[in-house]
């Protein structure tokens, strides 16, 4: 952001990237991509923030509220009203969901060592 300097960040939040997605293979938390969405907004810069991706429905709709939450600054309580589709979030009925015991291959230092230009965005 600092090379870059946008005016702008457009930020597309694929829910495919969560733990137990059908055809996603990472193991992201809701609680992830809200720090996701959190680190973005940190810049306090004009974002728009769009959904996208993600086939595990129930856990789609979990973490987009829980993102429109983030960015609005809102606390949610993680225990979900009753509803129509109650039954669908069980057996928990909790806005968060648990990442699964896959294995990170991501090492901290690997992590550490990625570095971004402005040009790798450009397309």
């Amino acid at each position: 952001m600092e090379k870059f300097r946008p005016e702008a960040v457009v930020l597309q939040c694929g829910a495919d990237s969560l733990t137990g997605d059908r055809l996603g293979c990472f193991n992201l938390s809701i609680q992830g991509h809200g720090k996701c969405v959190e680190y973005v907004r940190s810049f306090n810069l004009p974002t728009l923030v769009l959904g996208g991706g993600g086939y595990t429905i129930r856990n789609v709709a979990r973490c987009w509220v829980y993102e429109t939450s983030v960015v609005l600054g809102v606390d949610l309580d993680p225990h979900l009203p009753p509803n129509e589709y109650y039954e669908y979030y069980g057996p928990d009925f909790s806005l968060f969901i648990s990442p699964s015991n896959m294995e990170n291959h991501n090492s901290t230092a690997y992590l550490e060592k990625q570095t971004y230009s402005p040009q790798s965005f450009v397309f």
